[in-house]
């Protein structure tokens, strides 16, 4: 029998629900799961912290950079644009007057920055939770980096957006 959304084998219930649940589950009426008591591992299923920071902050750097829009796009790695006085072509890192376009180098190197500033915070973060003898060096290259990581992201934006910020 038809129900009311084409599925077979199907009751609606009085609430003029399908029933799916009654017709799904019904294999699992017939076969029982086994009650299995295995050992499992635990050294290799618990990887070190500092493992699983640096998997998620890799990947961090790989999202950021946009490789995933590199290869579907099949993005050259540099431009080139003919100088006007000499008529040769000179190299170009990054795409400019193109907010949706880049490179591969200027994503590479827009995701190092970004990944730059995060390790700027995470000393910050690092220099205010604990007391080492070192918290105020952490203080400084942290927030060395920060800026760092912000003034060239800045020109970045400026060359891609040529009136931005004026």
């Amino acid at each position: 029998m038809v129900g009311d959304s084409g599925l077979f084998f199907c009751r609606s219930s009085r609430h003029g629900r399908m029933d799916l649940d009654a017709f799904l589950l019904s294999p699992f009426k017939v076969f029982h799961a086994p009650n299995l008591r295995l050992p499992v591992p635990t050294k290799l299923l618990r990887p070190s912290p500092i493992l699983v920071f640096a998997a998620v902050y890799i990947t961090y750097f790989i999202f950021l950079s946009g490789v995933i829009y590199d290869v579907i796009t099949e993005t050259p790695p540099m431009g080139g644009y003919r100088d006007p006085v000499t008529g040769a072509i000179k190299p170009q890192a990054i795409l400019p007057n193109r907010i949706n376009g880049q490179y591969i180098i200027e994503g590479l190197s827009a995701g190092f920055l970004f990944c730059l500033g995060g390790a700027g915070f995470i000393l910050l973060d690092f220099a205010a939770s604990r007391k080492h003898e070192y918290n105020t060096l952490m203080v400084l290259v942290g927030a060395t980096l920060i800026l760092i990581a912000y003034n060239i992201c800045v020109v970045f934006i400026k060359i891609k957006v040529g009136n931005y910020l004026r």
